[in-house]
């Protein structure tokens, strides 16, 4: 990695990135001088990345507003078949996600957010509606919390001094000391449990996942509703199943073929 002052940076799209992630749902559509506000760029020059992304059909526009378009996708796309999830990892959890009725999902953290990488589609009219991509703050979630607890000491505290630990529901933990108490909890039973701290009646169940070296590469996931998965079935129903989906994809994921 280099920095930022390095001759071989590229300031020009190190900036058109940050005009990409720019665009969330409350900003899904933007000006030029929106996009440069929460880019800290210039206007003019927010304005010819915008031109530029239009041109190459990754943002559309009706000449003042600017939106994100579908081929956007692409690029995310790029990164799942590099990965072979579509090929190796989605069969793994689609047959997982059927089994116990209950969507699964496999996440890796970026920054200080646990971000899903893939998820299994689960014919149920209240299943968990999240997508590729969907990512949360990792303190809050029991992916990255599964993952954050694989972390030594110095990269949690590294981890949470860049995290506000926003409170999401009354039962999320927003004390750093409490959240650490409950990452060391996480590593000695293997798993992670998320109780309404981030959705009221969502509960989600997550362990790492570990390459060949076993080292920890991302977490796979149960979640549901917590009137189905929850603190007093989870060990018999679903955890078992988790564990060995875990297993399945570690071993498809030498060290040579991170996720995360």
């Amino acid at each position: 990695m280099i920095s930022e002052d390095s001759k071989d940076f590229i300031t020009s799209i190190a900036r058109c990135m940050d005009v990409i992630r720019a665009f969330d749902s409350e900003n899904a559509e933007m000006t030029p001088a929106d996009v440069a506000a929460k880019t800290n760029l210039t206007r003019a020059t927010a304005r010819r990345i915008l031109l530029t992304l239009n041109t190459l059909g990754y943002v559309a526009s009706d000449g003042k507003w600017f939106r994100l378009s579908p081929k956007i996708l692409d690029l995310g796309f790029s990164y799942l078949t590099s990965m072979k999830v579509g090929q190796v990892i989605q069969p793994i959890i689609n047959t997982a996600g059927n089994k116990v009725g209950e969507t699964c999902a496999i996440s890796v953290i970026e920054g200080t957010d646990s971000i899903s990488v893939a998820l299994s589609a689960i014919d149920r009219y209240d299943r968990v509606s999240y997508f590729p991509g969907t990512r949360f703050p990792a303190y809050v979630s029991a992916a990255g919390r599964a993952i954050m607890a694989e972390y030594d000491a110095e990269k949690i505290d590294s981890l949470l001094k860049q995290t506000k630990l926003q409170r999401f529901t009354e039962k999320t933990i927003t004390s750093k000391p409490l959240l650490k108490k409950e990452l060391d909890k996480i590593k000695q039973q293997g798993f992670a449990c998320v109780d309404s701290e981030l959705e009221i009646g969502l509960f989600t169940l997550a362990v790492p996942v570990r390459n060949d070296l076993d080292k920890v590469v991302a977490a796979v996931t149960f979640g549901g509703n917590v009137a189905r998965i929850n603190n007093k079935n989870i060990k018999k129903k679903f955890l078992p199943d988790l564990q060995k989906v875990a297993r399945e994809i570690g071993q498809l994921l030498p060290d040579r073929h991170h996720i995360m």
